[in-house]
């Protein structure tokens, strides 16, 4: 089993810094430059190769918003991604067959939407059981003839991220006709929504976790923005989800390489 903590997001800085550098080149003489596109390969983090099905058999939710139905429609995402990227047969059962695991441990437990703080823990204590239990997946490995299974937990969360911010701006001096810098701080009123995910890959065959993985993104919306939690969850996955291909899929990375000239 492997573990992991997502791929940290790609950054041009250090290629602006060389277009910067390589422009004042450029303006002082007579050289020049072209930008040439490039893609890197990037290999899959799991080798998924021996697998002819994958199941996404449903989350634990650990979090989640009245406007979203979490579970649902993260399952209904992958399952979309994973037909368009994999060869795998990409199946879909009625009604995840974690859900029934869920209900079953639930007992006499109320909704997870209606629970208090102590029974919620409690109900991810359970489920961490569940997505530990290799009997468990090895029985639904049987049930849908040994695929690649997805599971895992998801959550969602919606805060009040107003608070003061620095602020930076350059100014007209009129005595003196000189421009300069004002720092000061504003209040903004500001909406955040999170989206955490933690992905368990099973073998169907053994009923084991191949691999698992953590994933977090972010987005901050100012109040003159009328963004729904929906939109806001919808954005989130668009962000997510090459991390979560990159696990079973070989992925590219595109970029440009300066060449001077």
């Amino acid at each position: 089993m492997t573990s992991g903590t997502g791929s940290p997001r790609r950054s041009h800085s250090l290629a602006a810094a060389v277009v910067g550098l390589l422009g004042a080149v450029a303006a002082g003489g007579c050289a020049s430059f072209v930008e040439i596109p490039i893609e890197t390969p990037l290999q899959s983090k799991l080798d998924v190769s021996s697998f002819r099905r994958v199941l996404v058999a449903g989350f634990i939710v650990d979090h989640g918003s009245q406007d979203v139905e979490l579970g649902s429609e993260t399952s209904r995402l992958l399952q979309n991604q994973l037909r368009s990227v994999s060869k795998m047969q990409v199946l879909e059962p009625d009604r995840p067959p974690l859900l029934d695991a869920l209900d079953k441990a639930r007992g006499s437990l109320p909704e997870p939407e209606r629970m208090n703080k102590v029974e919620r823990e409690q109900y991810r204590v359970d489920g961490d059981r569940i997505l530990q239990d290799a009997d468990y997946w090895r029985k639904i490995g049987e049930e849908y003839q040994n695929p690649l299974i997805v599971s895992g937990h998801v959550g969602f969360e919606e805060q009040d991220r107003s608070g003061f911010q620095a602020d930076e701006r350059v100014v007209q001096d009129p005595t003196t006709n000189t421009a300069r810098m004002i720092r000061s701080n504003r209040y903004l009123q500001r909406r955040g929504f999170t989206l955490s995910a933690e992905f368990y890959f099973i073998d169907g065959r053994t009923g084991s976790t191949l691999h698992k993985e953590k994933f977090s993104e972010e987005v901050l919306y100012s109040e003159e923005q009328k963004i729904s939690p929906l939109s806001a969850y919808f954005e989130l996955m668009d962000r997510l989800l090459p991390n979560f291909l990159g696990v079973i899929s070989p992925q590219k990375i595109r970029g440009t390489r300066i060449l001077l000239r």
